[in-house]
């Protein structure tokens, strides 16, 4: 299992890709996998500056 600070780290690297068309949202979940086969679900905050903030992650089993 990675730790908290290495999934914060992938998911910060994978935000720009998955960031909301509609200004007006202000939570963001997506999922990623990390080797060998560990899903993660991420999510982020918007602050009131518009920028978005780690919130949590959850390894997720499939």
């Amino acid at each position: 299992m990675h730790t908290e600070a290495h999934v914060k780290m992938v998911a910060d690297t994978l935000l720009p890709g998955f960031l909301p068309k509609d200004p007006n949202e202000k939570i963001l979940v997506f999922h990623f996998t990390l080797p060998p086969n560990e899903n993660y679900k991420v999510s982020y905050l918007k602050t009131a500056k518009n920028e978005w903030v780690f919130s949590s992650s959850e390894k997720v089993d499939r």
